[in-house]
């Protein structure tokens, strides 16, 4: 590996000495320094004009310029991309401008900015022009990419709208970001440069650009555009390096340090205790296929319920009803506590509340099993997650990426995030899937001795599973 490195790094070197040389060669052969300079003479001017306090002075405040275009039409794109993602009224409303902003030639945009204002701020107006909408379509872009399964467990955990930003909304985001940012930067240099060409505002490199072109000196040119250069490509990395920080770690922190002072009001109010769940007379079609026909059945606290049946046959529905995230056609479920009569409605009411274990295992890949966890459970440390994990998986895992794990360990993770859950139930859609005997054992004992007291409902194909952890079969 370091080898590979080594030698990709000898070879751009010497392609950069390559292209050098003919540059040089272009000079020698066209010996007119007005004309054409070499890399040498560059060199030399651009230590000359180092030496100068103008020379700090112009790239200073024309950064300061650029970078507050650049970084008012990031934040603004992405503000206006979010509220247009989770309103679609507005992205209509603002299609009309973004598509003129885009089409706009940028003389045409300097120009006009002449007319209306000074050109002592202009390079900050174009840089937002051309920044501002690559980053609103990245941003919708993004979101519209985060992952729809993830957000259904989201909802069945009752995450805060800070936490799904911060778990699943901007890991998703960042990709279409980064991508946006180094086009945008780029442009914004180029743009804001040219607007300051033509406007000549004063202390700016864009003004020294121009007094090169005016007293023909070739070299300045040349010197002044290896510095643009220069500079856009470390303000480039530094941003970029910025942004992939933010990834998980940075966010996660957060959510750690903070999670206590969140208490979830679900988190809150999930109550224990004898419940009986009834369903009566549930009906669920999906276009012309009948999934769920007049199902009528009773579930109690006392002891988990095995339901059973081909595939086909609705389990996964009446699954994804409980949690509510599917809508029955008719029929009703309420749930009735030792105290209270309560009805199932919005996942939680009155104290029930039940978390999930899908058929999917509905991790975020990028986060590992004590990050996952985290984000779902507020007020959870990573003392007691580690703890419960040295239960059912190997230690050597609870750090790893949840993408190097494999099926039967993210299964695990997942199983261990529902029984973590301030819950009154567990609702579990095929939960043993990807382990083998050895595991799926050690792994129902642990489920029953964390799910006592609580209301637990599962699918499964397997008989022997029923019996291994004692509950009631139903067949659908």
């Amino acid at each position: 590996m370091i080898s590979t490195i080594r030698n990709r790094r000898i070879r751009s070197g010497l392609i950069l000495l390559f292209w050098l040389f003919l540059w040089q060669a272009g000079a020698w052969l066209t010996g007119n320094q007005i004309l054409f300079v070499g890399p040498f003479n560059v060199l030399k001017t651009l230590v000359f004009l180092a030496g100068k306090l103008d020379f700090w002075r112009s790239i200073a405040i024309s950064f300061q310029k650029i970078s507050f275009g650049f970084f008012a039409a990031f934040f603004a794109g992405i503000s206006l991309g979010w509220l247009s993602f989770f309103h679609p009224f507005l992205q209509d409303v603002f299609a009309p401008i973004i598509t003129f902003i885009k089409s706009v030639p940028v003389a045409s945009f300097v120009i006009l900015a002449l007319i209306w204002m000074s050109s002592k701020n202009l390079s900050v107006l174009i840089s937002f022009l051309v920044v501002f909408p690559v980053i609103y379509v990245n941003t919708i872009s993004g979101l519209k990419s985060t992952d729809e399964k993830l957000l259904e467990m989201a909802k069945v955990f009752h995450m805060t709208p800070w936490r799904k930003f911060l778990g699943l909304y901007w890991p998703a985001l960042l990709p279409y970001l980064t991508t946006g940012c180094k086009t945008a930067l780029g442009m914004s240099w180029k743009s804001g440069i040219a607007a300051e060409v033509i406007g000549v505002p004063e202390h700016t490199i864009g003004e020294q650009l121009y007094f090169s072109k005016i007293y023909l000196s070739t070299a300045e040119l040349f010197a002044w555009t290896l510095v643009i250069i220069l500079v856009s490509a470390l303000f480039e990395q530094i941003w970029l390096k910025l942004l992939r920080l933010t990834e998980k770690r940075l966010f996660l922190d957060f959510l750690g340090t903070h999670s206590r002072k969140e208490n979830p009001n679900s988190q809150k109010k999930a109550k224990t205790g004898y419940f009986t769940l009834t369903i009566q007379q549930l009906s669920k079609r999906f276009h012309s296929l009948t999934v769920l026909d007049q199902l009528t059945l009773t579930v109690t606290s006392k002891q988990p319920c095995c339901i059973m049946g081909p595939s086909g046959s609705g389990k996964t529905t009446l699954l994804r009803i409980l949690l509510n995230l599917e809508s029955a056609d008719s029929g009703w479920v309420k749930t009735v506590h030792s105290q209270h009569d309560v009805s199932l409605d919005n996942g939680i009411s009155n104290g029930f509340f039940a978390s999930a274990v899908f058929q999917e295992n509905r991790l975020c890949e990028s986060f590992s099993p004590i990050d996952n966890i985290r984000l779902a459970i507020p007020g959870l440390s990573k003392d007691a997650i580690m703890k419960e994990l040295s239960c059912i998986l190997p230690e050597e895992c609870f750090s790893r990426l949840v993408s190097t794990l494999s099926g039967g360990m993210k299964r695990r993770v997942a199983i261990l995030r529902a029984l973590l859950a301030t819950s009154s139930g567990i609702i579990m859609d095929e939960p043993f899937t990807g382990l083998d005997e050895e595991t799926k054992s050690q792994v129902i004992q642990y489920i029953l001795e964390k799910s006592a007291g609580k209301m637990l409902i599962l699918s499964t194909h397997q008989e022997e599973d029923a019996a291994l952890i004692r509950g009631k079969t139903m067949h659908l």
